[in-house]
């Protein structure tokens, strides 16, 4: 067998043509293709990445905010558990404080109609008791003893007045007597009278059976009293402020 090197040779040369054709015309464009469709995937790649990773941050955010919200509830709940609480104490404080101030007026109202009561009671009876004492004394009348020490009382109470109502009894006054004094009785009360009052002084004798027993002087302005009558108010009058 003969090798034809000549014929290698083209054969060689033909296919280093080849290749080069190959290399220059369709190699170049589709490695450029493949090259630019890489580009293309590998930055798809990055935006898928990118968005992997906004989409995390963004989950992130959402539980943080979420986490917020929950302590934001907690906090709000147990603020207005806080509320309620000091609004229900607020309320029993102030329930309990309005009824205390009702049950101290209550007391107080009760205490005071019972004050009152009782002193009605002591009036009453008071005034009973100086009624009946008084019609005694009316019905039984009184000795010449008695009248005297009732007569030397008014002129005590006479000389006891301040110096210008007692002056100004010398204008004249009213002698009241519970019964009409004997004429000998009524001169010598006229005497008394203006010994103790001076001056001569207008007197004018009138009588009140409501006086039980005893005198009084009296003027427009000026009542000089000494009677049974005035004892038995003044007896009353402290029968009924008794105990007070």
């Amino acid at each position: 067998m003969t090798v034809d090197w000549w014929t290698i040779g083209l054969q060689v040369i033909n296919v280093s043509v080849l290749i080069w054709l190959l290399f220059r015309v369709f190699w170049r464009p589709i490695s450029a293709v493949i090259s630019r469709r890489q580009q293309e995937i590998a930055a798809r790649f990055a935006q898928v990445a990118d968005g992997q990773k906004q989409l995390e941050a963004d989950r992130a955010a959402v539980q943080k905010a979420r986490d917020g919200f929950d302590e934001e509830r907690t906090r709000i709940i147990a603020k207005a558990r806080q509320d309620a609480e000091s609004e229900r104490a607020a309320i029993l404080a102030k329930a309990q404080q309005d009824a205390s101030a009702l049950q101290a007026g209550a007391r107080q109202s009760i205490a005071q109609e019972e004050a009152d009561s009782r002193a009605r009671w002591r009036g009453d009876a008071a005034a009973l008791a100086c009624d009946i004492a008084g019609q005694l004394l009316k019905e039984t009348g009184s000795s010449g003893v008695a009248r005297k020490a009732l007569f030397d009382k008014l002129l005590t109470a006479i000389a006891a007045l301040p110096d210008r109502e007692r002056t100004g009894l010398r204008d004249g006054f009213a002698f009241v007597s519970a019964s009409p004094p004997a004429p000998d009785d009524q001169g010598a009360y006229e005497t008394a009278l203006i010994s103790a009052v001076g001056g001569h002084p207008s007197i004018t004798w009138t009588t009140d059976p409501a006086l039980v027993e005893g005198f009084a002087v009296k003027t427009p302005y000026l009542t000089v009293a000494s009677n049974w009558q005035a004892d038995l108010v003044r007896i009353r009058e402290a029968l009924s402020h008794a105990g007070n």
